[in-house]
């Protein structure tokens, strides 16, 4: 199915053209100093921008309007993962970039996400099979659920640190299958609300050990992105 029969591929089409689908100053084969646009200009399509994002706020509802939003579950995972490589290809970007629960739907237990989290990448792993495509860098999701509320690894709870654990090593896991040339850890929940009521010593102690253990890890599986 295709997701954007009217759109053609995107090309160089310099800065007179009046083609709204059409880019005006970037040539991704213009060399530069010895090296093309492409390579200096690293651009990669965000996935929950572009793909799994409403355009709700704090104001109002979601007004973002796709063809596949009537679907749900995994269903809608991978409509997402086919229109996703349809608009890789036509914008001609080199990279995308995912959080874990951006590709595939969170579950209610953390084997039934990472089982939904496997059947995505398989086929994300096919779709890059005959992309130019490539992943840029992926990361785990620690911040819509409301477990997260005060932190993931700086968590005080020690049973939400190992589950920021586990997303993380299955993320490592995830971005060498898919040859991720970064892993980012995005801590949008990590800190504190006061002083009063946290002990920052061991709090960025905790921070500390959860940063080892993901290095130690990725060198173990031989996971040698930035």
């Amino acid at each position: 199915m295709s997701y954007f029969k009217n759109v053609n591929q995107v090309k160089f089409e310099g800065s007179r053209s009046e083609n709204p689908f059409s880019y005006k100053y970037y040539n991704p084969e213009e060399q530069i100093n010895g090296k093309s646009m492409e390579e200096f200009l690293r651009f990669a399509v965000s996935y929950w921008h572009t793909f799994t994002g409403e355009g709700n706020d704090p104001f109002g509802s979601g007004t973002a309007v796709r063809p596949y939003n009537h679907l749900t579950g995994m269903d809608l995972a991978k409509a997402r993962v086919e229109a996703s490589f349809e608009f890789f290809e036509k914008l001609g970007v080199p990279y995308f970039c995912f959080h874990d629960i951006d590709i595939a739907p969170e579950s209610d237990s953390l084997s039934e996400t990472f089982k939904n989290l496997d059947e995505i990448v398989d086929m994300i792993e096919e779709y890059m099979k005959t992309s130019k495509v490539k992943l840029l860098w992926n990361t785990a999701n620690m911040f819509t659920h409301s477990r997260w509320v005060h932190g993931a690894a700086t968590a005080p709870n020690a049973d939400v640190f190992a589950y920021a654990a586990a997303k993380v090593k299955k993320g490592l896991e995830v971005g060498k299958r898919l040859g991720s040339e970064n892993y980012v850890f995005w801590g949008g929940r990590e800190g504190y609300d006061t002083l009063l009521n946290t002990d920052m010593g061991l709090e960025l102690d905790n921070l500390a050990r959860f940063f080892h253990m993901a290095k130690d890890y990725a060198k173990e599986i031989g996971f040698d992105a930035q």
